[in-house]
């Protein structure tokens, strides 16, 4: 599941792309590496056999930038194609936020493909995680070979749920990066889905259509984009206030004596300085002064007072939107 650092207000995500052996994950993430910028990315690692077969996965992070002003970060990771890596498969598998499944178009690949597909399904199970809601992909692969499968025909086999598939060449990058796109913008919705309704709660939306692609390459989907803003500002500042109401108020007391020479009227300044120790969520602070005033005096004087009693709620400390607000609102 997607980790919420608090304290450097990122948000990280992982995505793990899943296939049959040789079907082109490693030549994916290959491509979506070199067309990140190199400030954003970070090093691709690969462990591969002679063969140039992944032997335990690949990985690389991704630096989205902020939204929000909270930093969105995305891991990718290949799992090893070959049925005896199955720990691994699952292993790498482990707090998966979303998956790619890439399949292999040729016309003998077919039967890889499904059992692939059914391994993918035991080790989502295994986890805990749903294979009817989890924000899920296809890149239909090697479509520049001859004799590639129809895109119809794969899609009857492998799409029963009906999510967003994608006819894709990983070695010129054909439909890669759209594919790409659209798993990131699947999770954070699913992300702000589950802030909606609970962390624990499974989502019970239904996945997004699939989306038609040509036999040849698929079409360019939106870019993501921030999803509606879950938390109004005013709401937690309101539920703040009411649990501050509930909580014992702490107190702070000053004496100050200011002298004052002869009669008439006077104008007194009093500054009285307050250290304030402010943590994270935060959302404003209200402060409320009590004035009680003591004279001494000689004889028989007294001193009136204009305002006995004052109450001041000083300037709302700099809006801090909350932590969904920061990802989904408007920026």
């Amino acid at each position: 599941m997607a980790i919420f650092n608090y304290a450097a207000r990122e948000l990280t995500a992982k995505i793990v792309y899943y296939g049959p052996g040789l079907s082109g994950k490693t030549t994916s993430i290959q491509h979506i590496h070199s067309r990140i910028s190199p400030k954003n990315r970070g090093k691709l690692v690969s462990l591969a056999t002679e063969t140039d077969r992944t032997l335990f996965f690949d990985f690389f992070p991704v630096d989205f930038g902020r939204v929000g002003g909270f930093r969105v970060k995305f891991n990718f990771y290949t799992v090893p194609g070959q049925v005896f890596y199955n720990t691994t498969r699952k292993l790498v598998l482990k707090g998966a936020d979303g998956v790619v499944f890439v399949a292999d178009s040729q016309p003998g690949m077919m039967e890889q493909n499904l059992e692939s597909l059914e391994n993918l399904k035991e080790n989502l199970k295994a986890h805990g995680i749903d294979w009817e809601t989890v924000p899920f992909v296809i890149q239909y692969n090697k479509r520049d070979l001859p004799g590639a499968l129809p895109v119809e025909e794969m899609r009857r086999h492998l799409n029963p749920r009906g999510v967003p598939d994608f006819a894709t060449t990983a070695t010129t990058g054909e439909g890669v990066m759209e594919a790409m796109k659209t798993i990131c913008r699947m999770v954070l919705e699913d992300i702000q889905r589950k802030q909606r309704r609970g962390a624990g709660r499974p989502a019970t939306a239904k996945p997004a259509s699939a989306k038609p692609v040509s036999d040849d390459r698929a079409g360019s989907p939106a870019e993501p984009s921030a999803a509606a803003k879950v938390e109004d500002i005013r709401e937690v500042q309101s539920r703040a206030a009411r649990k501050a109401a509930e909580a014992e108020t702490p107190g702070v007391e000053r004496t100050l004596v200011v002298p004052v020479q002869g009669a008439g009227p006077t104008s007194v300044q009093v500054a009285i300085p307050l250290e304030l120790e402010i943590q994270e969520g935060v959302e404003a602070v209200q402060l409320q002064v009590h004035i009680r005033v003591e004279y001494l005096t000689g004889g028989g004087g007294e001193v009136r007072l204009r305002e006995a009693t004052a109450q001041q709620t000083p300037s709302a400390a700099p809006e801090k939107r909350g932590l969904l607000a920061r990802l989904f609102g408007r920026g």
